[in-house]
């Protein structure tokens, strides 16, 4: 069976972009799917005096790891001043050192949602342009603004009717490329 790693780059415990991925992970048909929370993988800030001093960071090591045994990834991140969280840059920062393509070529749908209209999409676009280079095949992306008015946090639902079908036609299309990989 196929299966999936789904995942928040946000840093806060309370993160809207983890249930807006495990409301994505919720539409997977007939794959599995793992949920992490990066957090659970903490990592200095890269350095290369780092680097050459002290080598890779185990939990950098396991993460390459997880994303070596999953055949695609539910990313959803938050857009911090219209770029991508320090976290997650600092994930790709060290993983990128590490040898060959981060993503692997394995597909990948991207998310973000924020409590305001636009819904984290400027960062959204910057980071759909750049995970190629990192070895993504990125099969969509998904921007939900006004977060607190369109989703049943309990249920992990969205309630409006043509965002949670446009979600889920994503993750479907998602989930037959994960299949075909």
């Amino acid at each position: 069976m196929t299966k999936v790693l789904a995942f928040s780059g946000s840093s806060s415990a309370r993160s809207i972009n983890r249930i807006l991925a495990e409301t994505a992970a919720n539409h997977l048909s007939d794959t599995d799917f793992t949920f992490v929370d990066i957090r659970d993988y903490p990592l200095p800030i890269y350095s290369v005096d780092l680097e050459q001093s002290d080598g890779f960071p185990d939990e950098a090591s396991a993460f390459k790891a997880l994303l070596s045994d999953h055949d695609g990834f539910i990313i959803a991140l938050p857009e911090h001043n219209g770029s991508m969280p320090a976290i997650f840059k600092n994930l790709i920062d060290w993983l990128s050192r590490m040898g060959g393509k981060i993503f692997q070529e394995k597909p990948v749908l991207l998310l973000s949602t924020s409590p305001g209209q636009g819904g984290g999409k400027t960062n959204l676009d910057m980071v759909t342009t750049l995970m190629p280079w990192w070895g993504a095949d990125v099969t969509g992306s998904f921007s939900l603004g006004s977060f607190q008015d369109v989703v049943d946090v309990d249920a992990r639902r969205i309630t409006d009717a043509a965002r949670a079908a446009e979600l889920e036609a994503l993750v479907q299309a998602f989930e037959t490329r994960v299949r075909t990989y």
